[in-house]
């Protein structure tokens, strides 16, 4: 995905449809970014709206000899993470019985036909994860912050960054073991 510099001037000379054709162009690859950090479509819909909006509006801050895609990657995540603080709040105020029920669902569909594991499968896995642990493990292992800068940026502490990042691997760990029983006992 590399849009036409004339598309790029176009769209910082504020013409909608240019604008459209960019958003149309990134979709795909930006929703993709935003699935990550949300359990449904919905939520990751308004994160890429709200992202590509920062795209728009800071398009003229783009240089050209940076990549296009990991241009709007970074924004997009920095949007999200931007976000995320806005919603803090209302996560920290969760109760505990709320995030017992979402580390108990079980996402996964199981395709018999399928006994390998595959990417779809494991980004399932992540959306189980409780939404605090899932953005600290995907700034980490997918995005490949630092647990200082992820401190940073979600102003929390570089421990409780680590132990985000430990608590999810431990929990796909174990959601991956008890995958591979089932596909095991199915196979028998």
């Amino acid at each position: 995905m590399q849009p036409s510099p004339e598309l790029l001037q176009r769209c910082c000379t504020d013409d909608r449809k240019a604008h459209n054709e960019l958003y149309h162009m990134c979709f795909g690859y930006l929703l993709a970014i935003c699935l990550r950090y949300c359990n449904n479509r919905d939520d990751a819909h308004a994160l890429l709206n709200n992202g590509f909006l920062k795209i728009i509006t800071n398009l003229d801050k783009y240089r050209e000899e940076v990549p296009f895609t990991s241009w709007v990657s970074r924004v997009m995540v920095n949007s999200i993470i931007d976000e995320f603080r806005r919603d803090k709040k209302r996560r920290e105020h969760r109760s505990d019985q709320e995030l017992e029920d979402v580390q108990g669902m079980d996402h996964v569909a199981y395709n018999e036909g399928d006994q390998q594991l595959n990417a779809e499968t494991l980004e399932a896995l992540i959306q189980t994860l409780p939404d605090m642990s899932r953005t600290v493990f995907n700034l980490y292992a997918i995005e490949g912050y630092s647990h200082k800068e992820i401190a940073q940026k979600l102003e929390i502490s570089d421990g409780t960054s680590k132990w985000h990042v430990s608590f999810a691997r431990k929990t796909l760990q174990e959601k991956l073991k008890g995958l591979r029983k089932k596909m095991m006992s199915v196979s028998l």
